[in-house]
């Protein structure tokens, strides 16, 4: 008995429906034809085949293959399972290792006919990006709007393009440039909003970055010159990231933009829009960018009850302050609680002493170090003993070539062989002195001078300089993916709740490692 997996996808929430069903029955009526027996179905419903990083269908297809489920795959064309050429060609080889066929409607894939088809599908979507693009901007001269629906506008059914400006909706806009005017921020506009219940964009809440968004990319309610009567069209450009399948955003040139006016779209004038770009870049200005996480949990700390960002939102006697960001920008979360963030580093920091000192985590770590140490001491160890043995040999035939120089043979051809000769043991010598020494092997009370130093984790931090803190916070941090705090009640300690990466996110087990450099551990280690 030959067992049989269906697999079936559709592209696009515009498409049927019905499409999935319509594949199905086909691949069923073809595995019948052939004598198989189908033993379990999978599909993905409007994703795209661009990639198959955020295909869980395919994912969970793929595992099964692994677990050996099924003997083969019916579908119903190649590009079902991928429309990218390095997707397809790795889906292959991973069901051929599996010794898994791919079938179609054509019959069993072979390489050359998946190379072929799967280029023509990767052909097919840039072709697709190629004349959608060209449609848009087709659409821009036009002098239609080419993006989605801006709040303050709606859609005339019918005419693909063209908007109309909402009357209530328009109020709104231009009430938050005047408070914007006034020296009200993005922040507290959206409180004041939030707070008369006012309905957002996409009838969600309204947050400071709907109203400000970002200079790089020039989006946001203040940003947003289709207000002003102008429509601007190719800001940004998208591509999918290989690792995620999402799609990521990139600011274009300025001088890629097409722009067209459109004074029947107007909200604000001229002159209010320009004083509010003015008022953001003066702003911007004044306001340091900082790359790296300026504390040990930047970015980590959770709200239990939205799922937020904590964010420092004072300083008084117990040092920062720290608050959900909602609650504080929004005012759509119920949790007014504040903490101290010394407190929070000290409580994690101490879960993390208590987790980084267990045995089985030492006695990895030095497993895994004089692993890695014996690889490198034999590969520098060869790397040494081949350019002492091409030395000796050089050192041989100078040897022969200044016998017979003296000899009396003082020919061109000798003389030129004695060069090159000269030359190569100066660079063999050279490379012998630059290959690293033998590494020292770790002390055998490492395990105890190990648990001393992580006994007293937060005072080992403080004593390093500002930038080896940073790698040793780099460090700590990839242990952590987040920490969610659980307000409890007034007055009452709060619930924290470590999430560590462990493990990777598919939920296979993986070995435990040090993520900080070892240079840093072996520092540290020293004292």
């Amino acid at each position: 008995m030959i067992r049989a997996a269906i697999y079936a996808r559709f592209s696009s929430e515009k498409q049927n429906e019905r499409s999935i069903e319509d594949q199905i029955e086909l691949c069923r009526t073809l595995a019948n034809r052939q004598g198989y027996t189908v033993v379990g179905t999978y599909e993905d419903r409007a994703v795209s085949g661009a990639s198959t990083a955020n295909r869980l269908g395919f994912l969970k297809m793929m595992r099964a293959a692994k677990n050996g489920e099924f003997d083969v795959i019916v579908t119903e064309d190649v590009d079902r399972i991928s429309r990218d050429q390095a997707d397809f060609h790795l889906a292959l080889k991973q069901l051929r290792f599996l010794n898994i066929d791919l079938c179609t409607v054509t019959g069993i894939v072979g390489q050359l006919e998946g190379s072929v088809r799967a280029m023509m599908g990767q052909l097919y979507l840039e072709n697709l990006a190629q004349k959608t693009r060209r449609g848009l901007a087709g659409v821009v001269r036009d002098g239609r709007h080419a993006g989605g629906r801006s709040y303050g506008y709606r859609a005339i059914p019918g005419q693909p393009g063209r908007l109309v400006v909402e009357d209530t909706e328009a109020q709104i806009v231009r009430r938050i440039f005047a408070d914007y005017l006034k020296g009200d921020s993005a922040r507290q506009i959206a409180v004041a909003l939030n707070r008369e219940r006012i309905p957002g964009p996409r009838t969600g809440g309204w947050n400071a970055s709907t109203i400000s968004g970002s200079r790089k990319r020039m989006n946001g309610i203040l940003q947003n010159q289709l207000y002003a009567g102008r429509i601007v069209w190719n800001r940004q450009s998208f591509i999918k990231n290989p690792d995620t399948g999402k799609r990521v955003s990139r600011p274009n040139p300025e001088g890629e933009w097409m722009t067209r006016d459109a004074e029947e779209l107007r909200i604000v004038d001229d002159e209010t829009f320009a004083a509010v770009q003015r008022i953001k870049t003066q702003r911007a200005n004044n306001w340091p960018y900082v790359r790296r996480p300026r504390h040990l949990l930047s970015g980590l700390l959770k709200c239990g009850c939205c799922g937020s960002g904590y964010v420092v939102m004072s300083k008084d006697k117990r040092g920062l302050v720290i608050g959900c960001s909602r609650a504080k920008e929004t005012g759509l979360c119920n949790n007014r609680r504040t903490l101290s963030l010394n407190a929070i580093e000290s409580r994690v920091i101490e879960g993390v002493e208590k987790h980084l000192a267990a045995p089985d985590l030492i006695s990895e770590y030095i497993r895994e170090y004089h692993r890695t140490l014996q690889a490198m001491r034999d590969g520098e160890g060869k790397r040494r003993t081949g350019l002492q043995r091409k030395l000796v040999e050089v050192e041989r035939e100078l040897e022969k070539v200044l016998d017979l120089l003296v000899k009396g043979l003082p020919t061109r051809a000798l003389k030129n062989r004695l060069t090159k000769l000269e030359g190569q043991r100066e660079q063999i010598e050279a490379e012998i002195e630059e290959t690293p020494p033998p590494i020292v092997a770790l002390h055998p009370n490492l395990a105890e001078l190990y648990r001393r130093k992580v006994a007293d984790l937060k005072a080992t931090l403080a004593s390093l300089n500002p930038e080896r803190r940073h790698e040793a916070y780099v460090a700590l941090r990839e242990l952590v993916e987040k920490i969610v705090i659980h307000p409890t009640g007034q007055y009452r300690p709060v619930d924290i709740e470590i999430h560590g990466r462990l493990a990777v996110s598919c939920g296979v087990p993986r070995r435990r490692t040090f993520p900080c450099p070892r240079s840093l551990w072996e520092e540290w280690l020293r004292g």
